[in-house]
């Protein structure tokens, strides 16, 4: 049973739509809950139009938090000590990666400015000039923020085939199978649905990229017998 005073409404709608019909309020029991522009669902602040702005601020204040206080500590403690730091209370904040998959560009730009100032933390260089890309790759190993996303967008893609998650996301995938003999059958590739909603919506869904960024991979990646190479 629903909890009349702590039942939440949010009214999901296309940023494309000029004239939007708006629902005002929706009755719960004996209550009227007033739709509201922010909701919190499975720990993501999600707004009316799923571009998680709000939710991206939030995460990048709570890092940025982090960061300001290792910074303080910094000559205090050695590298490995600042990095083990950063990854308990920063990027711990950015790991939500599939959920960034639906956040605008420059909500990725943002997340993106946060570990790049993590890295400068852990490595004690503030210097505009320096290039992180580089010191990333081949200091700490740490993938941008969009190859994050795709990164656990393919784990999770390969648990899925390998019966390692749960059902209802198996069941958002379907392999490819072609109607007559073609080498394609012999690539593990999957269905990408055709989809009729906008590239900024519907091509963001998990059911719909994944197939995309799968069928990409090399042939000897996808039909790997464990994650661990």
């Amino acid at each position: 049973m629903l909890n009349d005073t702590k039942t939440e409404v949010l009214h999901f709608s296309s940023r494309f739509i000029k004239n939007p019909s708006h629902i005002s309020t929706i009755q719960v029991g004996d209550t009227k809950v007033d739709v509201a522009p922010e909701a919190r669902n499975l720990g993501a602040l999600m707004d009316r139009h799923i571009s998680l702005q709000s939710h991206v601020s939030k995460v990048c204040r709570s890092a940025s938090l982090g960061i300001s206080k290792i910074g303080r500590l910094r000559k205090y403690i050695d590298r490995p000590t600042a990095e083990r730091l950063v990854h308990a209370f920063v990027t711990s904040h950015l790991d939500a990666n599939k959920v960034f998959s639906v956040a605008y560009q420059f909500c990725l730009v943002k997340l993106q400015r946060v570990q790049n100032s993590a890295a400068r933390v852990v490595l004690g260089v503030f210097g505009r000039d320096v290039n992180l890309n580089a010191l990333r790759k081949n200091e700490f190993h740490w993938l941008l923020v969009k190859d994050r996303i795709v990164f656990k967008f393919l784990m999770l893609t390969y648990k899925s085939l390998n019966v390692l998650s749960p059902a209802y996301i198996r069941d958002l995938l379907a392999a490819y199978t072609p109607g007559r003999s073609l080498r394609s059958a012999s690539q593990a590739l999957l269905v990408v649905p055709k989809t009729v909603s906008t590239k900024n919506y519907g091509d963001r869904a998990f059911s719909v990229a994944a197939p995309k960024l799968w069928n990409d991979l090399p042939h000897d990646i996808k039909t790997a017998k464990s994650r661990h190479i």
